[in-house]
C-alpha cells in the first residue's frame, strides 16, 4: 500500500475515519489540526434525518417522470384544451358557436401552458439536486480510496452544472498525476479518467434535462385516430353488370331498369348532371382570367357533396368517390353534428367528438378511377358476322413523343358472350343552336391493338384488315400481341363513347372518348364541422400507386345511359343544359386537331362529368365480417387483397401526449437517462451510506488543513490541479484532507 501522511493528532482507526489523540502523547502538540469539539446528539440526529430524507425525495423524482413517459407511451388524449377537467371540455365544433369557443378554450390553453412551462422548470431544478449529489457521491467514493481525488475535481458536483465544464482542460488532464509526484499505477488513472467522462455525460445530461422535460410536461395539438372499426368486407362491385335496384336509385323500379330504360334517374340525378356540367364550365371561363384557375365542379349525394380525385403522383388517373360510400357516411355526419338527436331519432355524437377541436370521419370503401382522353378521328368497321366486328380509330395518339397509331377494338358477343353496347341521341330546337342530332354509341371491348405505318408489334392486324383476308386471321393472336408499356393499359377493357354528327359532313369522322376504369379503396374524409365544411364535401386519400392498379376492370355501357338519365335508343332533348352545351361546342371540336381548341377542352370536360357520373353510380356488395377483430378468422380476413376488411374511424384533433416528432423521441431518451441516475444515486447512498457536505464545511475543512509541502513549487493551475487527496471522516463524523506523498526528488529539492 501506498505511504500517505497522516493529520498530525489523528490517530487512523480505519480507512476512512481517524480520531483525535491526547496533546501529551502526540508527536506534534501544535498538531495539523485543533481538536474538535463534539458535536451534539440531536445535530447528528437531524443530520442523519435530513440526509434519509433528502434520499428519497431525490427518488420521488422518477414519479412524475415515469407518469410523464406513461401519457406520451400511451398517447394519452386530453381533449379541446389542455386544461380539461374529467375530460369534460366539450369544443362545440359542430355547432354554429365554434369559433367562439375555440377562441375561449385558446386563452385558458395559453395560461395552462405557462403554468406547465413552471412544472418542467421545477423538474429540471429537481433533477439537479440528484444530479449534484451523485457527482458528490461518486467524487467522495473516488477520494475515499488509493492516493484520493486530484485537486481539480474536489469541487465537481458544483461546477459541472456549467455546460463549459467539460471544455475546462483540468478536467481532462487532472488524472494524470505530475512528474515529482509517486507514480500511480494505470487502472487508477483509468478510474480516474472514467469519473471525469462520467461528470462530462452528467453536465451534457443536466443541461438537456430543461428542453426534455418541457418536451414531455407540454402537451400538443395532434390528429389522433380513434380505433379502426372493420366496418365490412367487400365482395363484388356491380361494374360489369346493367344497373339493378341495388344501385340505390329511389326512383326506379325493377321493372323499369330491366327494360334499360333510365329515365327514371332523372329526377333525382338529371339537374346533378346539369349542375356539375355548368360549374365545369363556368370554371373554364373563370380560368381564362390573368388570375384565374380551373376548379372542378360538385355533386350532392344525401347530406354530402364530392368531386373529382386526381392522382397526385401521376395526373393521369381520375378517382371518383362512389355514391352508395356516401349514403352510408351521410347517417354518420348527421349523428356528428348532432342533428339525429335534434330530430327526436336519439342518436346522439359520441363523447370524443364533442371533446375535440375538429372531427374528420374516415371509412374505407371502394372508388372507381378513369384514364382516357378524346380524339377526332375517322373510323372504319370490319364486318366478320354477325357476333363479331372490328372497329379502327386513326390518328391516335398518348402524346407528340409516342407518335400516332389506328386504335382498333374487337365488338361483338361473338368475341364475349355479354354484348356491351348501347345507344341513343341527343338534340336540340334551339334558334341560336344549329340543330345537330348527334349519334351516342357506347362500347366495350376486353382488347384493343395498335399499329402504325411502319409496325403493328407483331400481330399481324394491318394484314387481316381486308374482307379478302378477314376471315381466314387468327383474331384471337392478333390481339394477344405483347405491347410496350405506354400502350399496354389502354388495350385491356376498354370503353369506348363515340359521338356522331352526320350533318356535319362528316361521313366517316368520329369524335369519340375512350376510358379505361380501375378499381380502388381510397379512404373517405369528410370534415364534419359546418363551419370549416360548409358543404360537407368528401375528399379521398391512401388512393393506389400506379404500379398498385392492376388490370382495367368491365365496365358495362349501361351506367353511362343511366348517368345521363336516357333509355336505351331514346333521344335526350335541349331540356337538359349539359345537351345544350354539349351541340354547341360540336362543330369546333370537329373542326379541331389533336392540338389545343377550347371547344374540344370544353367537351372533353362534359364527357368527363358524364362518365364519372357513370362511376360514381355503380354499387358493389358487402361480405360479413368476423365478430371477434382479434380472432385469427379477422387476421386472415384482413390478407384477403381481394375482398379486402373496409374500416371505419375518425380522426379527431385534440391535445394530447405523444412520441411523433424526434424532439420528443430525444426528450424521452434523455429523461430514460436521467432516472437512470436517479436510481444510481440512490442504490450508491444506500451502500456507501456517504452524507453530503455543504460548501462551508468543505471550506472548513480546507482551512483547518496544514499543508506539508505537496504545492511547494507548483505554480500552473494545471499542476496544482493534479495533488491528490484523500477525503476522511474523524471520529466526530468532520471531513479531513490527506494528501499523497511527493516523491523523494521533489522533496529534496524543495528541502535545499
Amino acid at each position: 500500500m501506498e505511504p500517505v501522511y497522516e493529520p498530525l493528532g489523528w490517530k487512523k482507526e480505519s480507512e476512512t475515519s481517524y480520531r483525535p489523540v491526547s496533546a501529551a502523547s502526540s508527536p506534534n502538540p501544535g498538531g495539523q489540526y485543533a481538536s474538535p469539539v463534539s458535536r451534539p446528539r440531536h445535530h447528528r440526529r437531524s443530520r442523519v434525518i435530513l440526509h434519509w430524507l433528502f434520499h428519497f425525495l431525490s427518488l420521488l423524482w422518477l414519479a412524475p417522470m415515469i407518469t410523464l413517459l406513461y401519457f406520451n407511451f400511451s398517447h394519452y388524449v386530453i381533449g379541446a384544451s389542455v386544461w380539461c377537467p374529467s375530460g369534460n371540455c366539450n369544443a362545440e365544433s359542430n355547432t354554429e358557436n365554434a369559433y367562439a369557443r375555440a377562441r375561449e378554450l385558446d386563452r385558458n390553453d395559453h395560461d395552462t401552458n405557462g403554468a406547465l412551462q413552471f412544472v418542467a422548470k421545477g423538474l429540471e431544478v429537481w433533477f439537479m439536486f440528484v444530479a449534484t449529489s451523485l457527482v458528490y457521491d461518486l467524487g467522495i467514493l473516488f477520494a475515499r480510496e488509493g492516493r484520493g481525488l486530484p485537486v481539480g475535481y474536489l469541487l465537481s458536483h458544483l461546477e459541472f452544472s456549467d455546460i463549459r465544464y467539460i471544455f475546462n482542460p483540468l478536467l481532462w488532464t487532472s488524472p494524470w498525476p505530475h512528474r515529482n509526484t509517486v507514480p500511480e499505477k494505470r487502472g487508477r488513472i483509468l478510474k480516474l479518467y472514467i469519473f471525469a467522462l462520467v461528470t462530462a455525460l452528467l453536465t451534457i445530461l443536466a443541461n438537456f434535462m430543461g428542453p426534455a422535460t418541457a418536451v414531455l410536461v407540454l402537451p400538443t395539438l395532434q390528429w389522433i385516430d380513434t380505433p379502426h372499426i372493420m366496418n365490412m368486407t367487400f365482395d363484388k362491385i356491380a361494374a360489369a353488370n346493367r344497373p339493378t335496384v341495388d344501385a340505390g336509385f329511389s326512383d326506379c323500379n325493377a321493372t323499369q331498369l330491366e327494360a334499360r330504360n333510365y329515365s327514371c334517374t332523372s329526377y333525382t340525378y338529371g339537374p346533378s348532371m346539369d349542375e356539375w356540367a355548368a360549374q365545369g364550365i363556368s370554371s373554364i371561363v373563370q380560368n381564362e382570367n390573368r388570375d384565374g384557375a380551373l376548379l372542378l365542379g360538385s355533386s350532392q349525394e344525401y347530406a354530402l357533396t364530392f368531386s373529382f380525385n386526381g392522382t397526385a403522383n401521376d395526373g393521369q388517373v381520375t378517382w371518383v368517390p362512389s355514391r352508395q360510400v356516401m349514403r352510408e357516411m351521410s347517417h354518420e355526419l348527421l349523428k356528428t353534428q348532432g342533428r339525429l338527436a335534434e330530430w327526436g331519432l336519439h342518436e346522439y355524437p359520441d363523447k370524443v367528438f364533442n371533446n375535440s377541436l375538429q372531427t374528420i370521419l374516415k371509412r374505407q370503401g371502394p372508388s372507381l378511377g378513369f384514364y382516357g382522353s378524346c380524339h377526332v378521328s375517322n373510323v372504319t368497321d370490319l364486318i366478320l358476322d354477325e357476333t363479331r366486328w372490328i372497329r379502327c380509330y386513326t390518328e391516335w395518339s398518348i402524346g407528340e413523343e409516342y407518335g400516332t397509331y389506328t386504335k382498333c377494338l374487337r365488338l361483338g358477343t361473338g368475341f364475349d358472350t355479354t354484348d356491351y353496347s348501347a345507344q341513343f341521341s341527343l338534340y336540340i330546337e334551339d334558334p341560336d343552336v344549329p340543330e345537330y342530332e348527334t349519334g351516342v354509341g357506347v362500347y366495350f371491348a376486353d382488347k384493343a391493338m395498335y399499329f402504325n405505318e411502319t409496325w403493328d408489334f407483331g400481330s399481324g392486324i394491318k394484314a387481316c384488315l381486308t374482307n379478302e383476308t378477314s376471315p381466314t386471321c387468327d383474331w384471337d393472336r392478333v390481339f394477344s400481341a405483347s405491347l410496350p408499356d405506354e400502350l399496354r393499359n389502354t388495350s385491356t377493357n376498354v370503353g369506348i363513347v363515340s359521338y356522331e354528327v352526320p350533318s356535319l359532313n362528316h361521313s366517316d369522322g368520329r369524335l369519340y372518348c375512350e376510358h379505361v376504369t380501375y378499381l380502388s379503396f381510397p379512404t373517405y374524409n369528410v370534415d364534419s364541422s359546418p363551419m370549416s365544411n360548409t358543404q360537407n364535401l368528401v375528399t379521398l386519400s391512401d388512393i393506389k400507386t400506379p404500379q398498385d392498379y392492376g388490370i382495367p376492370i368491365t365496365l358495362s355501357p349501361d351506367w353511362y345511359l343511366a348517368a345521363w338519365s336516357v333509355d336505351v335508343n331514346a333521344t335526350l332533348d335541349g331540356s337538359r343544359q349539359i345537351v345544350k352545351k354539349l351541340i354547341e361546342v360540336l362543330p369546333g371540336t370537329y373542326n379541331s386537331s389533336l392540338g389545343y381548341s377550347k371547344e374540344l377542352r370544353v367537351f372533353s370536360l362534359l364527357h368527363g362529368y358524364a362518365l364519372g357520373q357513370a362511376l360514381s353510380m355503380v354499387n358493389y356488395y358487402n361480405g360479413s365480417v368476423p365478430a371477434d377483430p382479434n380472432s385469427r378468422e379477422a387476421k386472415e380476413a384482413e390478407k384477403d387483397r381481394n375482398h379486402p376488411v373496409l374500416h371505419t374511424w375518425a380522426t379527431i384533433h385534440v391535445w394530447a401526449y405523444g412520441l411523433s416528432g424526434r424532439t420528443s423521441k430525444l426528450g424521452t431518451v434523455v429523461v430514460l437517462l436521467g432516472s437512470v441516475c436517479v436510481l444510481a444515486r440512490f442504490f450508491l447512498g444506500l451502500v456507501t451510506g456517504i452524507q453530503e457536505r455543504s460548501t462551508v464545511e468543505v471550506l472548513a475543512a480546507a482551512f483547518e488543513h496544514r499543508h506539508q509541502g505537496e504545492f511547494e513549487g507548483l505554480e500552473e493551475e494545471s499542476h496544482l490541479a493534479k495533488v491528490r487527496y484523500q477525503v476522511v471522516e474523524d471520529g466526530d463524523g468532520k471531513q479531513r484532507f490527506i494528501p499523497s506523498k511527493r516523491t523523494s526528488r521533489w522533496s529534496h529539492a524543495v528541502s535545499t
